[in-house]
C-alpha cells in the first residue's frame, strides 16, 4: 500500500512531466554557477554535488531548496554523513544486538544522527500540516498528508490498520530522502572522481 501511494504521489513529478525536468535543470544550472565562481580556487565537489541532489529530492519531498551556507542544509550533511559512516562499518552489534548495552561510539553517533534526521523531518511535517491545503498538493509530503486525512475522514480505523500514522509518514519520507540523496550523490561523486 505504501509503495503504491508513494508511487502515485511521485507520478506528479515523474516520467513525461515537465516538473521534474525543470527541478533538475534548475539545480544543474545552480551547480554550474557555483563551479564557475570557484574556477581559480580549489573546491571540494562532494558537498556541492550533495547540495544539488538534496535540492532535487527536497523539491520533490518538501517543495524546498537550500543555499550553499544554509544551516539546515549543514545539519542534513552532518546527520547524513553520521548515518552513512556508521551503518557502513562492520559492527559486532549487528551480529550480537545485546552488545548495544556497552558503550559504543559508532552506535552513539548513529543514534544522534537518526535523532537529528527525525527532528528535521518532524519539523517539515509540522510545517506542512500547518500550511496544508486539500486542493493543492505541491509535494510528496502533501500527498501523504492528504491520503492520511482522506483515510481518517472515511474510517478512522483504516489509517491505523494500513499503517498510515505520522510515524509511518516520517519513515516513508525519511527512506525516500535517504535513498534518493545518498545513492545519487555517491554515484555522481564516483563519476566526477
Amino acid at each position: 500500500f505504501h509503495r503504491k501511494m508513494v508511487h502515485s504521489a511521485l507520478c506528479m513529478f515523474g516520467e513525461g512531466t515537465v516538473a521534474i525536468e525543470q527541478i533538475i535543470s534548475r539545480e544543474a544550472a545552480s551547480l554550474c554557477q557555483t563551479l564557475t565562481s570557484f574556477q581559480t580556487i580549489p573546491l571540494d565537489m562532494a558537498p556541492e554535488l550533495m547540495r544539488a541532489v538534496t535540492n532535487v529530492v527536497c523539491s520533490l519531498c518538501f517543495n524546498t531548496r537550500y543555499k550553499r551556507e544554509d544551516a539546515e542544509f549543514k545539519t542534513m550533511l552532518k546527520y547524513s554523513k553520521g548515518i552513512v559512516d556508521t551503518v557502513a562499518k562492520d559492527s559486532l552489534v549487528d551480529i550480537f544486538p545485546w552488545l548495544q548495552i556497552f558503550p559504543n561510539k559508532d552506535l552513539d553517533i548513529l543514534k544522534q544522527s537518526v535523532a537529528a534526521r527525525d527532528q528535521l523531518l518532524q519539523k517539515k511535517i509540522k510545517e506542512h500540516k500547518d500550511a496544508f491545503c486539500d486542493e493543492t498538493v505541491k509535494d510528496l509530503l502533501d500527498a501523504l498528508l492528504k491520503a492520511k486525512l482522506s483515510m481518517e475522514n472515511n474510517n478512522s480505523n483504516v489509517s491505523q490498520d494500513v499503517g498510515l500514522t505520522e510515524d509511518h509518514i516520517l519513515m516513508t519520507v525519511g527512506d525516500i530522502f535517504g535513498a534518493g540523496v545518498e545513492t545519487t550523490s555517491t554515484v555522481l561523486k564516483w563519476a566526477v572522481a
